[in-house]
């Protein structure tokens, strides 16, 4: 009983993220429970990124400036730098 209990409250906890996904795109709740996309994520808490969600980081990289941009700007501004260090974008 216990144990059917413990799985209903992991699975209830997953439908808020799955619902804001499908109708938001990607992105998550910040601590005030304000919607913010990943975009937003990336620019005012990168690491917050890297810790919950590093899938957010694979189309894409932040410059030496700390501004991000996604793999076609890096394809098409710094060519090299995507050879050495993601030429799995190629």
């Amino acid at each position: 009983m216990l144990m059917a209990v413990a799985v209903s409250v992991a699975l209830l906890s997953v439908f808020p993220r799955v619902y804001a996904d499908e109708h938001h795109g990607i992105g998550d709740y910040d601590q005030h429970h304000e919607w913010h996309d990943a975009d937003w994520w990336r620019d005012h808490d990168p690491k917050w990124v890297q810790k919950h969600h590093p899938d957010w980081l694979a189309n894409g990289h932040w410059d030496k400036n700390h501004h991000w941009h996604d793999r076609a700007w890096w394809k098409a501004h710094d060519p090299k730098w995507v050879h050495e260090h993601h030429h799995d974008w190629l």
